[in-house]
């Protein structure tokens, strides 16, 4: 895809010298902070088995390494065909296409990829991108421009991209099963959903398999497997509309009565419209 350093540096938009001080200095393009999870419907931070609060560290990039990071996303997303299951990072797909997707289905089985990004090693980063055949110096170019400390960081550009790709193989073996059992599938970043007209509880065992032996480990406290009313990445599925979880109701009063949140109320009540008229 992109054969020599050349072709690598027209597409970064760099020079040779400017591309070697970033790839010798890349802790100077980062900076890391701690995001506390909030639960959206409450307004409360996450707590964890200990009543502490749960926090995600997110590595955020800035300067030209960002400004490279989008240069790659945008030569990678536009060379790049990926699957019909993938929605997350996708253009013209979000949650709430994911949700409608499997709109009808009685059964539905959803789960959470634990620890999702930082569980992609920079190998893995390496190998995929051999597989779309970058020559072994430029994959490992891109591979330290787009990972950080052995990982992909959660919080640069070319973040879910990269997961997708990397997830891609497993993701098409799990699809390949869920189509031969009439099974719907899609994965939204790192929610994976899969759904049917026909009971299918004796095939999760199979698909867990699938993940596991690739690699990736699922949140059990994430896990699901319902036939009604089904939450997928954050909407509810009844067979013939989709709806919003009921917090939104207390999300919305609670911003009304913040004069501070008006630009957040008008976020939330054009997302809630996004449903409605899906």
């Amino acid at each position: 895809m992109i054969k020599n350093k050349r072709h690598l540096l027209h597409i970064l938009k760099v020079s040779s010298e400017r591309l070697d001080y970033i790839l010798t200095h890349l802790d100077e393009f980062y900076y890391s902070f701690d995001k506390v999870k909030i639960d959206k419907l409450t307004g409360k931070p996450k707590l964890d088995g200990n009543g502490n609060i749960k926090k995600r560290t997110i590595n955020s990039s800035k300067g030209d390494l960002k400004n490279i990071q989008s240069r790659i996303y945008k030569f990678l997303s536009s060379n790049i065909s990926f699957p019909d299951f993938f929605f997350g990072g996708i253009k013209g797909k979000n949650n709430i296409l994911n949700a409608r997707f499997h709109q009808g289905n009685k059964y539905v089985f959803t789960t959470d990829l634990k620890s999702f990004f930082p569980s992609i090693s920079h190998k893995r980063v390496y190998s995929t991108l051999i597989t779309l055949n970058f020559t072994p110096d430029i994959a490992r170019i891109i591979t330290r421009l787009i990972t950080r400390n052995g990982q992909v960081p959660q919080g640069i550009p070319t973040s879910t991209l990269i997961a997708n790709l990397v997830f891609q193989p497993t993701g098409q073996i799990i699809s390949d099963l869920a189509i031969k059992h009439k099974i719907k599938f899609t994965i939204y970043v790192d929610d994976m959903t899969l759904s049917s007209s026909q009971d299918f509880k004796y095939l999760i065992p199979s698909f867990l398999k699938i993940l596991m032996d690739n690699g990736f480990k699922i949140s059990h406290d994430k896990t699901f497997y319902k036939t009604k009313n089904p939450v997928v990445t954050g909407v509810v599925v009844h067979n013939n509309k989709l709806r919003h979880q009921p917090g939104y109701n207390k999300i919305v009063m609670r911003l009304k009565n913040d004069d501070r949140a008006q630009k957040s109320l008008i976020g939330v009540l054009a997302y809630l419209k996004r449903i409605d008229e899906a």
